[in-house]
C-alpha cells in the first residue's frame, strides 16, 4: 500500500514538473520543445498538451523501468480518457460554473495536480480489474477429519 502511494505521488509530481516544462508561457526562460509543446492556448491544444505529458513521464518510466508489464494497458487507457475528458472540464468551468478571469485561472490551474491524481486513482483501479492477483491457495484440511 505505502510502495502504490509513492509510487502515486512520484507520477503526480513527475507529471506536473514536465506539464509546467511543455506549458511553455512568454515568461519562461527555457524554450518551447518543438511537436511537444503548447502552441498557442486553445482547448484542444491543452488537451494535446495533457496527452504529451502523460507520454512524456510514461516514457521516462519505461526508460528507467519503473513501468512494469501488467500497467501498460491500463496506461495506455489512461493516455486516451484522460485528455478526451480535459475539453469537457474547461467547458465545465467556464461554461456551467461560470468562472472568469482570476477564478478561472486558479480552475485552470487546480487541474495541473488533480488530473494525474485522477490518473492515478484510474489505473489503479484498471489495473486491480485487468490484472487480478491470484488468490493464496488455502489448505484445506477438511478431508483429514
Amino acid at each position: 500500500m505505502g510502495k502504490r502511494i509513492l509510487r502515486g505521488l512520484a507520477f503526480v509530481v513527475a507529471n506536473v514538473i514536465v506539464m509546467i516544462i511543455l506549458h511553455g508561457n512568454s515568461r519562461q526562460f527555457w524554450p518551447k520543445i518543438p511537436y511537444l509543446s503548447l502552441r498557442n492556448e486553445s482547448t484542444l491544444e491543452h488537451a494535446r498538451l495533457l496527452f504529451n505529458t502523460l507520454l512524456v513521464v510514461t516514457a521516462g518510466q519505461a526508460l528507467i523501468g519503473k513501468l512494469p508489464r501488467e500497467r501498460w494497458l491500463p496506461r495506455g487507457i489512461v493516455m486516451a480518457v484522460l485528455p478526451s475528458l480535459l475539453p469537457a472540464l474547461i467547458f465545465f468551468g467556464q461554461r456551467v460554473l461560470r468562472l472568469q478571469g482570476e477564478a478561472g485561472e486558479r480552475y485552470n490551474l487546480s487541474l495541473v495536480p488533480i488530473l494525474p491524481m485522477v490518473a492515478v486513482v484510474l489505473e489503479e483501479v484498471l489495473v486491480d480489474k485487468l490484472n487480478p492477483s491470484t488468490p493464496e491457495p488455502h489448505a484445506d484440511y477438511s478431508h483429514l477429519v
